[in-house]
């Protein structure tokens, strides 16, 4: 008679799969008549994708493959990891292309797009067809990334031409495309924040074809601050004595007040500043020359102390940069 497991008791591991789903894009969008001729085009869209890269083998023996309606989920060995980056996602997103522009499908109104998730990850696996094959947790956080903002983002801002953004799981990534398997550069990839339901975690980002947003500010979007904060330095770049506020107040080496001055175009001269003047040039604080702060570039240099300069000082500028250079 075997032993009674307790909640508590040692387990094995179920085995590990690489892990694949994808979802199409505005699928409710769609008239409902045209909801099946989608769901069962899917598995062949996939298809064609690894038969396109050559990995026909690969999708032979794919292991839990599951619809979701508007979307597929396929389990594979974990050494096929590697292969569901690279080459799979560029062939993926060039059959998804064809196929819009070639074989659109009756009632397709706009092209098919698709969020892809790719994950690793210990899961039941019978070898058989049971329902509860692939079941684990790193099958939740497969469908937690593939609902995330940051992918959904990657689709809103571009245009029909990216057919295709994917979202890494953190251990996909390190040990598929950091390890070099891949053979994908990783600077293709951008790390952001998850944050679904009871799952947070980094992922990374991937998009075979960017467009429009994507390439003009990156795969993250600027936060509302960031615009604000542009749209300010903007006016400020008119250069015209009425455009400056003049102020007086103790500046006496403070890292904020430097910095606004800085962002003001104006100069600072000396320290316990009391009175402030505006020039051509912008703000001019006028005091006794206890250090001298230059400005210069992206940053601050800044030499506080006594008149000796004997300690020095270097603040960044707080200016939020365009995230395709930052």
């Amino acid at each position: 008679m075997p032993a009674i497991q307790s909640p508590t008791s040692v387990t094995e591991l179920p085995p590990y799969r690489a892990m694949l789903v994808v979802d199409v894009k505005d699928f409710s969008g769609l008239a409902g008549r045209h909801h099946a001729e989608l769901t069962d085009a899917i598995p062949g869209i996939l298809q064609q994708a690894f038969l396109r890269c050559g990995l026909a083998e690969m999708w032979d023996e794919a292991r839990f493959p599951r619809t979701t309606g508007d979307g597929h989920v396929l389990g594979f060995r974990a050494a096929l990891l590697p292969f569901l980056i690279n080459p799979f996602l560029g062939a993926l997103q060039d059959e998804l292309d064809y196929r819009n522009t070639v074989r659109p499908l009756s009632g397709q109104e706009g092209p098919i797009r698709m969020r892809v998730s790719i994950n690793v990850g210990p899961v039941t696996d019978s070898g058989g067809e049971l329902l509860s094959d692939g079941s684990g947790t790193a099958r939740i956080e497969t469908h937690r990334l593939l609902d995330s903002q940051p992918v959904r983002d990657l689709l809103a801002r571009s245009s029909g031409t990216t057919c295709v953004a994917a979202i890494i799981s953190a251990r996909a990534f390190e040990d598929a495309v950091l390890s070099g398997y891949a053979a994908d550069d990783p600077d293709l990839y951008v790390p952001a924040p998850v944050e679904v339901k009871r799952y947070q975690g980094t992922a990374y980002l991937r998009v075979p074809k960017p467009s429009g947003d994507l390439l003009r500010h990156g795969f993250r979007p600027a936060e509302a601050t960031d615009a604000a904060t542009d749209a300010a330095e903007e006016s400020m770049t008119d250069t015209r004595p009425d455009q400056h506020t003049n102020s007086v107040g103790d500046v006496d080496g403070s890292v904020v007040q430097a910095r606004e001055y800085h962002r003001h175009g104006g100069v600072n001269i000396g320290g316990n500043a009391r009175d402030v003047i505006t020039d051509a040039r912008g703000p001019v604080i006028t005091g006794t020359q206890h250090h001298t702060p230059q400005f210069y570039g992206d940053g601050v240099t800044y030499t506080a102390g006594n008149n000796s300069g004997d300690v020095k000082q270097r603040f960044e500028n707080t200016k939020r940069r365009n995230p395709k250079q930052s």
